[in-house]
């Protein structure tokens, strides 16, 4: 891309949210940073041996360097209990992972999903903020290619992720994370599908950026 620009995607679960950022990202040429990989570059030991260094999905990008930087320039407190304990604290890992973030919104074009990502660049002037969504139905089936558990339980499992989303970026951000208000776009998976809102969003793009 000429221009730099950094592509924030939330999205309910099994809406197919993490499909359209990679896809998008392959479009673009350009990275993607999912949850799983802070989540990775989130424990010590991972860091520390530089295992996640040779990660398919971190080779040959910045943010294995970005993220062990922020790391040792941390003050860390407070580790979670001995079980967990290759973790940061929670609030110092919400701290940690918005400095990779604004740290990688600062030096290329990314696409980046989850972890409160639109609200910690709400105010870089180059970030589209995209919310992804679809019925229940749609989220079922989806679902159900993963987990086997009759439609009842599923439904449930779904509302219990939503839910534990929605109460992650209500905490950190003082916000309701399904408010299309605090979103450029908010596209329905199941009306557009995949490829669609793909498209949608590079159209948005070249739209934002045209000028």
């Amino acid at each position: 891309m000429e221009k730099k620009v950094v592509i924030t995607i939330a999205r309910q679960y099994c809406s197919g949210g993490l499909k359209v950022g990679k896809r998008l990202a392959e479009e673009l040429g350009i990275n993607c940073y999912d949850s799983e990989m802070f989540r990775l570059v989130s424990d010590s030991k991972n860091l520390m041996d530089n295992h996640v260094a040779h990660d398919a999905r971190i080779k040959g990008t910045s943010f294995f360097t970005i993220a062990k930087s922020q790391y040792e320039g941390h003050d860390f407190h407070d580790e979670l209990p001995p079980e967990s304990d290759d973790f940061l604290s929670m609030k110092d890992l919400f701290t940690y992972q918005s400095d990779i973030i604004r740290e990688l919104a600062s030096k290329e074009s990314c696409v980046i999903v989850g972890r409160c990502s639109n609200y910690i660049l709400k105010d870089y002037p180059n970030v589209i903020s995209v919310f992804i969504h679809a019925p229940i139905e749609y989220r079922i089936r989806r679902a159900s290619s993963i987990h086997n558990m009759p439609d009842k339980e599923l439904i449930s499992y779904i509302n219990s992720m939503d839910r534990h989303k929605e109460d992650y970026y209500r905490y950190y951000t003082g916000h309701d994370w399904k408010n299309v208000r605090y979103y450029d776009l908010s596209l329905n998976s199941e009306r557009f599908g995949i490829r669609g809102c793909v498209t949608e969003i590079e159209n948005f793009i070249k739209a934002r950026f045209s000028a």
